[in-house]
């Protein structure tokens, strides 16, 4: 591999990896004792959340219960264009999780400003799929915004086992590449192109 590549290959990966700095402040999980033991971890452009206490129903200490996480994200960059999330859930019997998510937009104080960015709701129980994906399409690019999950859990004592549960809470984020990156990506390309012709 000549110098020039060597170079050019570390400029494509320096300029990616700088566009797509992401990161997440001012996590919350809250609700006890849904949120006792609760944790979380986030890598790249993306935040995984650890919820082992987020049950409800037969042998639990609730019937019922809202788990709430929020948190600060600064994409440091160009704007995020979508939230992805998957959840996974356990319900039984009469158990049911209603999940709701807001993403609302941040000014530079950290402060809320204008309507939601965008929003997704789901209700799971014994009849729904387990697990869920959504993306949110943010109704415009943001730099900064508020992500506001709730997990309503109900699970009421019937004849059956009730038992409703949050498993799986991992979110990503999708950032537009800027002009500059682009621009970079595509003398990456093309230099490669020129390589093969040779």
């Amino acid at each position: 591999m000549n110098i020039s590549r060597l170079v050019l290959s570390s400029m494509v990966l320096a300029a990616a990896v700088a566009a797509n700095a992401i990161s997440f402040t001012n996590v919350t999980i809250n609700s006890s004792p849904l949120s006792n033991g609760s944790s979380f971890s986030s890598f790249g452009n993306a935040i995984s959340f650890r919820v082992p206490n987020a049950i409800v129903g037969d042998g639990a200490a609730l019937r019922a219960g809202t788990l709430n996480i929020q948190y600060d994200v600064d994409t440091e960059g160009p704007g995020a264009i979508a939230v992805g999330a998957n959840t996974g859930v356990v319900a039984l019997g009469t158990g049911t999780v209603i999940f709701n998510e807001l993403v609302i937009g941040l000014d530079s104080n950290g402060n809320e400003v204008g309507p939601a960015l965008g929003s997704a709701s789901f209700t799971f129980n014994s009849s729904t799929s387990q697990f869920q994906s959504s993306d949110i399409q943010l109704s415009s690019p943001a730099t900064r915004f508020r992500v506001k999950k709730s997990f309503t859990l109900v699970a009421p004592d019937s004849n059956a086992f009730d038992l409703a549960a949050v498993a799986i809470v991992n979110q990503n984020v999708q950032v537009v590449p800027e002009p500059a990156t682009m621009a970079v990506l595509g003398l990456g390309a093309a230099a490669l192109m020129r390589r093969r012709k040779k």
